[in-house]
């Protein structure tokens, strides 16, 4: 019985070795100040909770590589050891081999995306008489009307002020890249393309960039003009993230964004 308490230490101490060597690097290269540094204007417990999981992680790979080598029944330190850091390496090699390496684009929900752009109702006396006496000959000769070219207009005043290096990205279904402009400052409001069905919103300092669907927002108003919906940005924490870059997301970052539907302006 004591070797197989030995053994359960041993491979403890295996299973947060790599995690903890990876900390060790992490914070000698500046990655965690880093990190922290983002949090520094935060209440004290964005800061507190990045460091509660990265103990928590810990304690976990601890107790995962200690059963793992008591369950073996290795009564050698050594190899038990050698155990410990296996099952947890795999644990984490697998989690970070599903992640994304590049930048996170998170799928958005625009809230409050239920505003219409009504159109306005016309007098049902005069669109009735309009309707039997306007021939469709007469009716070829009325000016065509154009409809009007969808907008939007992104608030960025409560993430970060102009935000200079804002961006809005339209895609078509396929994915394929429509246009790329800046939304920051007075290039607040952009024109949306015909074909586009979903954006990107990126740039916000420390913040994840948003997709989110067109097609949730209400259509145009024909009758009422260009005029663009405007689109309030907010920069949100997100706890979850501090569990994603621990485990060694470097991508993520510790902020999202949330999109509200302020109206047509």
């Amino acid at each position: 019985m004591p070797s197989l308490n030995t053994a359960f230490v041993a491979g403890a101490f295996g299973g947060i070795s790599p995690e903890l060597a990876r900390y060790l690097v992490r914070a000698q290269g500046g990655q965690l100040g880093v990190w922290l540094g983002k949090l520094a204007e935060e209440p004290w417990a964005s800061i507190l909770v990045p460091i509660v999981v990265s103990a928590v992680v810990l304690l976990l790979l601890g107790l995962l590589g200690g059963l793992v080598a008591h369950f073996g029944n290795e009564p050698n330190i050594g190899k038990a050891f050698m155990l410990g850091i296996g099952a947890p390496a795999f644990v984490l090699s697998t989690f970070n081999a599903a992640g994304p390496v590049k930048e996170v684009v998170k799928d958005t929900k625009v809230q409050d995306a239920s505003i219409h752009w009504s159109v306005p109702r016309e007098n049902d006396y005069l669109a009735s008489l309009g309707a039997v006496f306007i021939t469709a000959g007469h009716a070829q000769d009325l000016p065509m009307q154009t409809p009007p070219v969808p907008q939007l207009t992104f608030d960025t005043k409560a993430i970060a002020g102009a935000c200079p290096t804002c961006r809005v990205e339209f895609q078509d279904s396929s994915g394929s890249v429509l246009s790329s402009e800046p939304v920051g400052g007075d290039n607040a409001t952009v024109t949306v393309p015909d074909a586009a069905t979903s954006a990107i919103l990126s740039g916000v300092p420390d913040t994840n960039s948003a997709k989110f669907s067109l097609e949730s927002l209400a259509p145009l108003n024909p009758e009422g003009g260009n005029r663009p919906l405007s689109v309030e940005v907010i920069k949100s924490r997100n706890y979850l993230n501090d569990f994603r870059y621990i485990l060694g997301n470097n991508a993520i970052e510790p902020f999202d964004l949330e999109l509200k539907a302020a109206g047509v302006e």
